[in-house]
């Protein structure tokens, strides 16, 4: 069928007529045949139809298909915009410099639409796209590119999220560049965590989690003491995120000593209401610590009470001790458990190195 009947049956009654020519359109891969089908998108009132041409548009791999989709960014129109990014997002690396161009456009909302098409985009040629969106000039389009950029891991941008979140004025500016340094931050991000804000008490109150969770990722080996100062000085709100930020600091730095002190609110904590499964990863936690000595017989004091949840975690706390005589000590014990549940998870200790 010749392009003159093709473009005769675009006008059909019939919108099967009218989707079988722009479907051989699609085949034609000609400059003027993209300019048709975009063209049919302004009157094109049928929805099968148009999801037809953008088929057909994405079946045709010039250049000129990569820029209409790029200026339907600006459309009203959301289907055509949705439509347009995912014709964009599936041609990959090829839409990167249409796109980058698009990234001038004086429209905050094309800048991030343009942005949310490049975060589909698996492929280096986009990250100059993370590059501008950094450092625009609208708020929303910099916290959209901090998002990305977590999201993906996008470590080389560290340095420029670091200098964000320390410049930033605007408390969802700073929350949005905290957030992206704890997916890509590293020793240093701690740093710059810390110069703006120095302790717990400086971090506003919406951060603390983060700020306490960055403790655990990112701490030196001699700030174990800022887990105490925390659990001293806040309410029950931040035991869960304190007692995980924990963990991940013992996985970092093996196995540290406590201080008399700290062991002793440990150890109150133990006893406070807390939900079932923090009771566990605090006991477990406090199987990691290397000192004092008088950890093991605490956990050991343990398998005496009645409650089950002090028992289980008594056992993962006493396992990951990791200490042969106490293994061995713990497997005897297992004779006294009258609970099948405790029975099975003292037996796992014969499997423990």
């Amino acid at each position: 069928m010749n392009i003159e009947t093709l473009i005769a049956n675009l006008i059909a009654e019939d919108e099967t007529d009218r989707s079988y020519a722009v479907e051989d359109l699609g085949y034609a891969h000609t400059a003027e045949s993209v300019a048709i089908l975009v063209g049919l998108l302004a009157f094109e009132q049928s929805r099968k139809v148009r999801e037809t041409i953008f088929t057909a548009l994405e079946r045709i791999d010039r250049p000129e298909v990569r820029v209409h989709m790029a200026m339907l960014l600006d459309s009203d129109d959301a289907f055509l915009r949705n439509q347009a990014v995912a014709v964009l997002q599936r041609k990959g690396a090829a839409s990167a410099t249409v796109l980058l161009a698009r990234m001038s456009d004086a429209d905050p909302d094309v800048r991030k639409f343009v942005l949310d098409t490049a975060a589909g985009i698996s492929s280096p040629e986009v990250e100059p796209i993370f590059d501008a969106a950094i450092h625009d000039q609208d708020i929303n389009v910099v916290i959209a590119a901090l998002e990305y950029l977590g999201e993906q891991r996008k470590t080389r941008f560290r340095s420029a999220v670091e200098k964000i979140f320390l410049r930033a004025r605007e408390p969802m500016l700073a929350c949005a560049a905290f957030a992206a340094l704890l997916q890509i931050g590293d020793d240093s991000s701690w740093r710059c965590i810390r110069q703006r804000y120095p302790t717990a008490e400086s971090v506003p109150g919406w951060e603390l989690g983060w700020w306490i969770r960055a403790l655990g990722d990112f701490g030196l080996p001699g700030e174990l003491e800022v887990f105490h100062e925390i659990l001293c000085n806040h309410d029950g709100k931040v035991v869960s995120d304190t007692i995980d930020a924990l963990e991940r600091f013992q996985g970092r730095h093996g196995r540290v000593a406590v201080t008399e002190g700290f062991w002793n609110l440990l150890r109150e904590l133990i006893q406070a209401p807390l939900a079932a499964e923090d009771k566990l990863q605090l006991l477990r936690v406090v199987g990691g610590f290397r000192a004092p000595a008088a950890i093991a017989d605490y956990l050991f004091s343990l398998l005496d009470q009645p409650d089950r949840i002090l028992k289980l975690g008594a056992i993962e706390g006493i396992k990951r001790l990791g200490q042969p005589e106490l293994l061995a000590r713990l497997q005897s014990w297992r004779s006294a458990a009258t609970d099948p549940e405790v029975a099975e998870a003292i037996g796992d200790c014969e499997n423990q190195p």
